[in-house]
C-alpha cells in the first residue's frame, strides 16, 4: 500500500510583509529539531515565489499520533510564541494520504 498509515501535511501561512525575515528565520529553526522527532518520515520547508510573506511546509508524518506529537513539541511550541505576533493569515492545515506510489 502507498501510504501505510502515513500522513502528509501541508501546512501554509502568510506573515505580516515586515516579518518576512523574521518568520523565516524561526521557521528554519524548527527543521532540524522536527527532522529528528521519531514519527517524521519528511520535513520541508518552502517560501513561495510570487509572495515571500508566504512559507509552506510540506511533511510527511508516520501516522496522525506523530503529528499531534510534534504539536505539543517544545521546538513546535516556541516556534508559535515566535510567530504569533507576525502572523497575517490564520494558518492553513489540510491532511492527505498519498494514494500514488513514491517515486
Amino acid at each position: 500500500m502507498a501510504n501505510d498509515g502515513q500522513v502528509v501535511l501541508i501546512a501554509r501561512l502568510k506573515v505580516k510583509k515586515e516579518a518576512v525575515e523574521e518568520a523565516k528565520r524561526a521557521a528554519l529553526a524548527i527543521v532540524e529539531p522536527s527532522r529528528d522527532e521519531a514519527g517524521c518520515l519528511n520535513y520541508d520547508f518552502h517560501q513561495t515565489i510570487d509572495d515571500p510573506s508566504v512559507f509552506v511546509w510540506h511533511e510527511t508524518w508516520a501516522n496522525q499520533s506523530a503529528i499531534e506529537e510534534h504539536g505539543n513539541s517544545e521546538h513546535f511550541k516556541q516556534f508559535g510564541k515566535a510567530i504569533e505576533n507576525i502572523v497575517e493569515e490564520p494558518l492553513q492545515l489540510t491532511f492527505a494520504k498519498m494514494v500514488s506510489e513514491k517515486a
